[in-house]
């Protein structure tokens, strides 16, 4: 039987936040089809500018950053690496110092970014659980991207402490939202692009998984950090939520 003919449905009631898991969660896939179904979330991913909202608000976090020593970044859920990547790119067009620091759970999913990162790039990739993460050095700026969805909201509530807690200038959560457009958007984009089929499914699951709105301000007022404090803005679906000090 195959992966597609034996997963269930994604569910579409999105009146409330699915529970459902996603295969890339529980599959173990050969490192070669681990590799091609993370290149492909990147390519979706770059189609729908993903990177896009996070540079912004990284040009206006370091705005008023000090060129005299480097700041430090993390990218928590680092994935394929290529948000990363554009961030050395755009870094070195403003001949900013950044060390670039990119952390996920899957050890596997470490050693493909590492094998797609060209070495002068000069990131850092670790896997660790975020909990029990330490850096080197202080750590400036925390970004998050398209990883929100798979935590439950208790572990939302931790990770938006853990940030608020390290970040010293400021962090970014992008994430999806929960709504019916991207839903059936990923499903037609997927099979017109020729995504693994692991992203479509996945991608549904996703959405049914994110957040709206209101949710990411509950989550903000259980972890205790003021909502005038943070900027939440919309992009194409998804949401950037970001503070800086």
């Amino acid at each position: 039987m195959t992966l597609l003919a034996s997963a269930p449905k994604a569910s579409l009631d999105l009146s409330r936040r699915s529970s459902a898991s996603e295969w890339l969660d529980d599959a173990d896939l050969h490192p070669a089809e681990l590799a091609s179904v993370l290149r492909d979330l990147a390519r979706f991913n770059g189609a729908m500018l993903g990177h896009r909202p996070i540079i912004s608000w990284l040009r206006r976090a370091t705005e008023a950053s000090s060129r005299h020593r480097p700041l430090t970044l993390v990218d928590v859920g680092c994935g394929y690496g290529d948000l990363l990547r554009a961030i050395r790119r755009w870094a070195r067009k403003r001949g900013l110092a950044v060390r670039l620091i990119g952390v996920d759970l899957s050890r596997e999913t470490i050693r493909v970014a590492q094998s797609v990162t060209d070495h002068a790039d000069g990131i850092e990739y670790q896997a660790a659980d975020i909990f029990d993460f330490r850096a080197a050095a202080p750590v400036d700026f925390i970004v998050s991207s398209l990883l929100a969805h798979h935590m439950s909201d208790d572990m939302i509530v931790k990770f938006l402490r853990w940030m608020e807690s390290t970040a010293r200038q400021g962090w970014l959560i992008y994430d999806l939202q929960r709504h019916a457009v991207p839903y059936y958007f990923i499903g037609l984009m997927g099979k017109l692009t020729r995504l693994h089929p692991m992203v479509i499914h996945d991608g549904r699951i996703s959405v049914t998984r994110s957040l709206t709105r209101a949710e990411w301000n509950e989550r903000l007022d259980a972890a205790g950090i003021a909502r005038d404090a943070v900027a939440l803005r919309w992009f194409l679906f998804r949401f950037a939520i970001g503070r800086l000090r």
